[in-house]
């Protein structure tokens, strides 16, 4: 693969706009179109895709990854991008982000110019878009255990039930809650009672696969949301929970467990359909006794 690594800060090179017709690339009134689509929102998604429509307007561009701090975006398919051009995205001498560009075939002097420069009208939108992004993951964030909260739950429930009804592809549900946690925080106070919960994020965290969410509802109720998964692959992952909260130490001392509900979205489904066919689950599984996993 070919690898080109640069950084770009306020100054560019003048070779970007060179008289040679062979490495001439956008002129001034397609520069300013392309800004003014790129103005036209702060969201890191809608930028991004507003970037990679303008990318490929002007480019035969397979995909493009945005590489940042606190995670990473991706549009187009990657997987026959055999030229990869990697550009850093800086300001103040701070890398804003890393973009990942794939391409089919190798670019031309012109190509390479006109990417260059793409990319330059791509910095400031996507600053902005980036601290839009870090502001609002505080807003979606439980200060406790840093999983996402209730909002941040039902931000991705319609995101996900929105993507499953265009794909025809089902997802799941678990609604898990803690047995008899209030007896640890009657017996040993409410920061052993944090700890404990810090602890059982972790668990759910290392439980999941990289494309699920987990969430924290508020005391000692949780969630997660399972792309792509159905009532087998739950069933997998309500036991990888357990197995792992055994592992931790201050939930084995606590000999605490917990009660998982499980469901599957079909496509008829509400949000409120959805949480109350796992809720009602979690109901069942509690009645049954501690550590139990029930499935609607």
């Amino acid at each position: 693969m070919e690898q080109l690594s640069s950084r770009y800060d306020t100054l560019i090179s003048d070779t970007l706009f060179s008289s040679d017709p062979q490495q001439s690339g956008l002129s001034q009134m397609e520069s300013h179109d392309i800004m003014q689509q790129l103005a036209a929102s702060i969201d890191l998604h809608k930028l991004t895709s507003v970037f990679y429509a303008q990318l490929k307007r002007y480019l035969n561009v397979d995909s493009v990854t945005i590489k940042f701090p606190t995670g990473l975006l991706s549009m187009g398919d990657n997987s026959q991008a055999n030229n990869i051009k990697t550009l850093e995205q800086v300001a103040n001498h701070t890398i804003l982000a890393t973009l990942v560009y794939g391409f089919s075939n190798p670019l031309s002097p012109r190509e390479t110019t006109v990417l260059n420069q793409l990319h330059k009208h791509f910095k400031f939108p996507l600053k902005n878009a980036l601290e839009h992004h870090n502001v609002k993951q505080l807003a979606l964030k439980d200060h406790l255990t840093s999983l996402g909260n209730r909002a941040n739950y039902q931000e991705t429930l319609q995101r996900l039930i929105s993507q499953a009804r265009r794909s025809h592809e089902a997802f799941g549900l678990l609604v898990i809650d803690m047995d008899n946690f209030k007896t640890i925080n009657d017996t040993f106070g409410h920061h052993e009672g944090d700890n404990v919960l810090t602890a059982m994020a972790d668990a759910l965290r290392q439980s999941v696969r990289d494309t699920d969410y987990v969430f924290r509802f508020g005391g000692d109720e949780f969630c997660c949301l399972l792309p792509g998964s159905d009532a087998a692959t739950n069933s997998k992952i309500a036991q990888r929970i357990r197995r792992f909260m055994q592992d931790m130490p201050i939930l084995a001392r606590h000999r605490v467990s917990c009660s998982i509900g499980s469901t599957q979205f079909v496509e008829q489904d509400s949000e409120q359909d959805l949480f109350n066919r796992a809720d009602k689950a979690l109901y069942l599984a509690k009645q049954s006794g501690r550590s139990c996993f029930k499935a609607a």
